[in-house]
């Protein structure tokens, strides 16, 4: 009686031929085998584009890039409005600070605007809570 043994593999030369390449006509082993594009693997590099070179991309998300944008931009507004603060007309002393405790303005200043930019501060922060509900119950639906 004779027996048949499966050829080896003519890329590795290791291990039995179980597929046969359908570019090439090789019989290959399961490790030398993309059954995904039914090709050995000398065929799939040959046919594959060589990698482009990883672009640097940031860690950091869009959200994460705005919020810094606006924590520097607070930063600034404070420094401009400490400076401005100084500088008031006929020596005067004009200052004011904004307190936010969550969506809720303390607002405190001196000077002749002050009422002014109080009632400005107020009518902003209620024009920011409605925006801001507004979107939020858009995005619950």
């Amino acid at each position: 009686m004779i027996k048949m043994t499966a050829p080896l593999c003519q890329i590795c030369g290791r291990n039995p031929a179980t597929y046969v390449c359908q570019s090439c006509a090789h019989t290959v082993c399961n490790n030398c085998f993309d059954p995904s594009r039914w090709s050995c693997s000398n065929c799939v590099a040959k046919s594959s584009p060589p990698l482009a070179q990883p672009q640097a991309v940031s860690s950091f998300s869009l959200a994460t890039w705005l919020f810094f944008i606006a924590f520097a931009m607070i930063v600034v507004g404070t420094l401009l409005m400490t400076v401005g603060s100084f500088a008031g007309s006929n020596g005067i002393f004009n200052g004011g600070a904004v307190i936010l405790i969550g969506p809720i303005p303390i607002v405190l200043g001196t000077g002749p605007y002050s009422l002014v930019l109080i009632v400005l501060a107020a009518v902003l922060t209620v024009i920011a809570l409605g925006f801001f509900l507004f979107l939020r119950r858009k995005v619950q639906r």
